[in-house]
């Protein structure tokens, strides 16, 4: 009898499933959730992952403030435009940063060469993504503003057809579509990137509503964290990950875009500049910045901070922690 008590007091607690509804789009910035779901590492934390795909993170995250989400893949431009507008946001880590990812297809015909030869033209950009930022970065490197050209504008998609049919002389987009735009045609876009753009995707989310779902927000991450530690041991694993979720792209600009990307969570001093950068860009045009809003405490270390202590290398604490 005692023999069988002691069996028992031995036996493991079962570790209940929790459900976690996360949403993104679909893009290679997206690499370490792919790879956690395809290796069952959300199933080993025992987490089932509810993943929503939208067409870009400003969806993601508005999906997110709408209660439809516990957290969303977004990149920085809306995150900061929702702060500003004093919707309580944070950012639990970064998912990956790159270069030269996201830029401006040019239509070939037009002849244009530098950003200053954008003058007069008509080019399409995603409102409130980093669709519109990489833009207005091309214009400033061309000395122009916005008013100096004919802004148009649409949805990626509308963005592509049209740039193929010839209604808009460039095009502001992010990779795969920035890559692949009239690729079939006998004249392909030329690219024109900018040197001083940096694209960073980051898990955020409602400040309440990670709180309230701490313990799914903690074996999300530490899914994530083992999919990096995955990639660190097997780099083929990017490869192999993205290849059959973007068909459509070459061999040589799948590799392009591997090169040019750093796949790693982390809280930094460069997201919170960049978050910084984008808040004072979002001024100058004419947003309206509630005063109570503190752009450090959209960053919310303490989750990260648990799991992977030197993941996190902020010089700037928050005035509000993450509980």
């Amino acid at each position: 009898m005692l023999a069988a008590l002691a069996g028992c007091e031995r036996s493991p607690v079962p570790v209940p499933e929790l459900r976690f509804r996360v949403g993104y789009p679909d893009l290679p910035g997206t690499l370490l959730v792919y790879v956690a779901r395809d290796n069952g590492l959300f199933a080993a934390e025992r987490l089932q992952v509810e993943a929503n795909v939208f067409p870009t993170g400003r969806e993601a995250l508005s999906a997110a403030l709408d209660g439809q989400l516990d957290a969303a893949v977004v990149y920085s431009t809306p995150l900061v435009l929702a702060a500003m507008r004093g919707e309580d946001v944070v950012v639990v880590s970064t998912l990956h940063r790159a270069e030269g990812l996201t830029g401006l297809a040019l239509n070939p015909r037009t002849g244009i060469r530098t950003p200053s030869d954008l003058r007069g033209h008509r080019i399409g950009f995603t409102p409130a993504t980093s669709s519109e930022l990489s833009l207005e970065v091309s214009l400033a490197e061309g000395g122009l503003e916005p008013a100096d050209v004919q802004g148009v504008p649409g949805q990626p998609r509308e963005l592509m057809a049209a740039l193929r049919a010839g209604e808009l002389d460039a095009a502001s987009l992010w990779v795969p579509n920035l890559l692949v735009v009239g690729a079939d045609q006998p004249n392909p876009p030329r690219l024109l990137l900018s040197d001083v753009y940096t694209e960073m995707s980051m898990l955020a989310g409602v400040r309440s509503r990670l709180e309230a779902r701490r313990t799914e927000t903690v074996r999300f991450l530490r899914a994530l964290l083992k999919a990096q530690e995955m990639i660190r041991r097997r780099p083929e694993l990017v490869r192999t990950t993205l290849r059959p979720r973007f068909p459509q792209l070459t061999s040589e600009q799948l590799e392009t875009v591997i090169s040019r990307s750093r796949y790693e969570l982390g809280l930094s001093n460069l997201l919170l500049s960049t978050l910084r950068q984008e808040a004072a860009w979002l001024e100058a045009r004419g947003e309206v910045r509630d005063q109570r809003v503190h752009l450090r405490d959209l960053v919310a270390p303490g989750i990260l901070e648990e799991l992977e202590p030197e993941a996190v290398t902020l010089l700037t604490p928050p005035e509000r922690r993450f509980r």
